[in-house]
Formats: C-alpha cells, sequence, structure tokens
C-alpha cells in the first residue's frame, strides 16, 4: 500500500479548502438560488465569497449557511420503510441501534453466510447505485470479489456534493451504526480487510458522528477481527464524487477522474480491486441480509426495485428528505410536499444542478431510473428542485453554468473551455439563433468526450433547456 503524495503546492491547488477549517460560509447551491429572494443577504454573500461554497446540504432550508442547522422534515411515503425510521427516531447509541435490531444483518451474514451467498442476496434484491449511475450493486461485488487480487478495498463515497441532495448527509448524521454495518457486510462479501469513508469537509457533524461511531463498533468487537475502517475528509472539490477522482483523492494524487477501462474493481485503489459504493447505497444492505433479496425486490417496479431518499427544497410547503417507493409519480411527491409555498411551478431538476429539466407537463413520469431517462433527465442523489415562475430560465441555466465552469478540474479540454464558453453566451440574456451551431459543437464534445458528469452532465442540461424551454433563451 502505498500513498503518493505529491508537493502539497500541486494539490492544493485543486481543492477549495485544502489545510482550511470550514469557514463561516454561505451557500451558493441551485436550491439557495431559487429561493434566493428568502434572504438575499445571504445570496449576495454567497456570490462574493471566495473560495465558493456549493451545498452544505441544508436544501430545505436555503438560503442557507453555516449559522443555521435546523432540522428536517422527514417522512415516509412507503409501504415497507427500508431507512425512514432510523432517520425519523435518529439512532445516537451503538446500544439503541442493537436494541433496533442493528449489528444482527452483519452477525447473521458472517456465521451463516458465505460470501457468494451475500453477493447473491444483494444480486436478487437488484439493489442499484444511489449516488447517479444506478449500476447493479450485487454486479460491482461480484467483480471485484472475482479479481485473483487477494487485497482488496471498500470505500464509501459520503462526498455528497450534487447541490440539492442531503440525503447521506443525514444517513450519516442520524443513524451512522446503519451506514457501517452495511460496510462491513460489503467488506465480508469482498473480502477486503479494509474500509475507507470518503466525507465532504462541509459536513462535520457527519465526520464526528462516523468517527464516533467506528470507535464504539470497535469497543463492541472487542478484538474479534474486522476489517480497519479510516475516514477521510474531504477539500471542497466537486469532481471527487467521481469514483476514480475519489480513489485519487484518497492516494494523495490530484483528484482527477481516469479513463475506464480498467474499471475500479479490477484496479482501484492502490492498484487492487476496490467496490466504491455510496452511503445510501450501502445502507440498504442490512435490510436485504435480514429479510432476503425478495423481499427487497418486491418493493418498486421494473428496474427500479426498493425505497429511494428524496431531497426536497425549501421552495416546496413541506421541504425535506422523504423515503419513496419506486414507481410513485413525480405528481404524487409533490402533492405529498404540500406544493409549492409560492408561485406557479415552471419546472423540476433532478439530480441536480447537472440534469435535464422536468416541465409541468411531465409530471406523470414515475420515479425510475429508466423512466426519467426517457424524459431527458436522471435520478442523481434524488434531489429535487422545484423552480417558480419568478426563475428566468436564462438565469438558472447562467447559475448552472458558473457551477460547472468553477468545479471543472480541467482535465477534459472540451469540458475546461466549454464550460466556460456557454456560460459567456448566455452571459447577456439569450443565445442568438447564429450561435446555436457553436452552442451545439460545444455540447457534442462535453457529451462525447468528457471523462466524467460534470461534463456530460452540463451537456444534458443545456441540451434540456433549448429543447423545453427555448423560447425563453433563443433569439
Amino acid at each position: 500500500m502505498v500513498r503518493i503524495n505529491l508537493p502539497k503546492k500541486e494539490i492544493n491547488t485543486f481543492y477549495a479548502f485544502a489545510d482550511k477549517e470550514l469557514p463561516e460560509e454561505y451557500c451558493r447551491g441551485l436550491s439557495c438560488f431559487v429561493n434566493r429572494n428568502e434572504n438575499m443577504d445571504y445570496w449576495n454573500k454567497a456570490k462574493e465569497q471566495n473560495p465558493r461554497t456549493y451545498c452544505l446540504g441544508k436544501c430545505y432550508s436555503s438560503p442557507s449557511s453555516t449559522n443555521e442547522d435546523p432540522k428536517p422534515l422527514i417522512d415516509i411515503i412507503s409501504k415497507e420503510p427500508v431507512l425512514g425510521n432510523y432517520l425519523k427516531n435518529g439512532i445516537y447509541s451503538l446500544k439503541d441501534y442493537i436494541k433496533m435490531g442493528g449489528m444482527s444483518s452483519y452477525e447473521y451474514a458472517i456465521t451463516s453466510l458465505s460470501q457468494k451467498d451475500v453477493i447473491n442476496e444483494v444480486k436478487v434484491s437488484y439493489l442499484r447505485g444511489r449516488g447517479g449511475a444506478g449500476f447493479p450493486t450485487g454486479l460491482k461485488w461480484e467483480s471485484a470479489y472475482n479479481q485473483k487480487e487477494e487485497e482488496r478495498y471498500l470505500i464509501i463515497n459520503g462526498d455528497e456534493g450534487d447541490p440539492g441532495a442531503f440525503s447521506d448527509r443525514f444517513l450519516m448524521e442520524y443513524s451512522p451504526y446503519l451506514v457501517i454495518e452495511g460496510a462491513l457486510i460489503a467488506a465480508y462479501a469482498i473480502n477486503a480487510k479494509e474500509i475507507y469513508f470518503y466525507i465532504r469537509r462541509e459536513y462535520p457533524k457527519s465526520i464526528s458522528r462516523i468517527k464516533n461511531a467506528i470507535i464504539e463498533i470497535k469497543n463492541y468487537f472487542n478484538g474479534k477481527k474486522i476489517p480497519k475502517i479510516n475516514v477521510e475528509i474531504g477539500k471542497g472539490s466537486y469532481v471527487v464524487g467521481e469514483e476514480t477522482a475519489l480513489i485519487n483523492a484518497i492516494m494523495g494524487r490530484r483528484p482527477e477522474p481516469n479513463s475506464r477501462p480498467p474499471y475500479p474493481t479490477e484496479r482501484g485503489l492502490f492498484g487492487k480491486p476496490t467496490v466504491v459504493n455510496n452511503v445510501e447505497t450501502i445502507s440498504n444492505i442490512p435490510y436485504i441480509i435480514k429479510n432476503g433479496g425478495k423481499k427487497y425486490y418486491d418493493l418498486g417496479f421494473s428496474k427500479s426495485r426498493g425505497t429511494k431518499l428524496i431531497s426536497l427544497n425549501s421552495l416546496f410547503k413541506k421541504p425535506g428528505l422523504y423515503e419513496v417507493e419506486f414507481g410513485i409519480t413525480l405528481d404524487e411527491i409533490i402533492k405529498k410536499a404540500g406544493g409549492l409555498k409560492r408561485g406557479n411551478l415552471k419546472g423540476l431538476i433532478i439530480g441536480a444542478p447537472l440534469s435535464g429539466i422536468i416541465t409541468p407537463e411531465e409530471l406523470n413520469t414515475k420515479l425510475g431510473y429508466e423512466e426519467l431517462k426517457e424524459i431527458g433527465s436522471s435520478l442523481g442523489h434524488g434531489n429535487i428542485i422545484a423552480f417558480n415562475d419568478e426563475t428566468k430560465i436564462a438565469d438558472l441555466l447562467y447559475e448552472i453554468l458558473e457551477f460547472s465552469s468553477y468545479e471543472s478540474c480541467g482535465k477534459c479540454t472540451p469540458c475546461r473551455l466549454g464550460t466556460k464558453k456557454l456560460k459567456d453566451l448566455i452571459s447577456k440574456g439569450y443565445f442568438e439563433k447564429n450561435e446555436l451551431k457553436e452552442v451545439n459543437d460545444v455540447l457534442l464534445a462535453l457529451k462525447n468526450t468528457s471523462l466524467c458528469g460534470l461534463g456530460i452532465g452540463t451537456g444534458d442540461v443545456v441540451f434540456s433547456i433549448l429543447n423545453k424551454y427555448g423560447n425563453e433563451v433563443i433569439r
């Protein structure tokens, strides 16, 4: 195991918060933008702030800052809650978690199931990644398990950087033991002897809760052999959420995405087979092992199984965190949240900010990976940002491109130059018709040659706006 420690000056130029404690901050995320009229003082401070902060995980009370930390509404809209009860009640000690049946799934897995049995249950459940890509979790684990290398790693991605998302934050804060139990089961399944949690610096309470829970769990096992668990703290880079960039960050390299193949399950952390799962994905594992993959599969529909945590922004009357079953329509979610607290709905961005916009005419769409893709959107972390008729589409697009150009790591030339070019073109409030060929060329380059979702997603959202709101942004 070799950590490649590049000179600090080379690493620190990449990060917003390298070697810095999190200062008093104001959020410039998209949720805060669409609700900025609630507190223009906060929004203006966010715009002036350098370095910028693009999400504090407080989108249910935006515009937000580090000064306040209100509790969100947490509700369950599923016939069978998988995660919601842990979130609604909050579990603040290992003793209380064990009273709720906690750690029994891990004990059962390591005493009664082979590694292949565990992987098979996850495959039967058809659990898919909850961080955006939606790759089947069981297949990812199986790929790592089948590698010849004996040294393997598990990484839990707690770098929830998509503005509008806060599900992972509250899983780590309200039920860290559930997250860690899921990680222990995954490590057993793939035969990983070491686990890394990578948690964004903007979530200080998540960091402390996970660290304290690790200590409690180590003491609980009292010398019994469990994987070593490490906690790495992020430094303010959005692209670190991409799994190969995340691996580079842990290894002490500049956290830029790599070309694939090889995939991390083949050659990942320190060149060894590595599974990267996000926090919500891994939190589903104890339920699957306890109840069986079939029971989990019975929730949801089609190729989207189980439940999903949905983050609703503060423009809803009842913003907060909802556990819903896949198959619910977007319109049903909006009604459960009481509709908007002001104005008329103009659109939704799911998996914001780099995802196609959904119009009011598309609200009968079911929540599902393929169903959202069919209308030019994506699930992402399940963050839903509503915007009303106060929002000008050109202003919304400019703010999205500000985010993309600021967060671009610069490795891909189309992303480094293309995001800035698009931002400059829309800065006047519209695209001119004679600019559309250039715009289209940039978008195709972004979608076809970007190494990670930042460039690809930027192309998706601009294409979506041109197709659905072209009358507002083309002259």
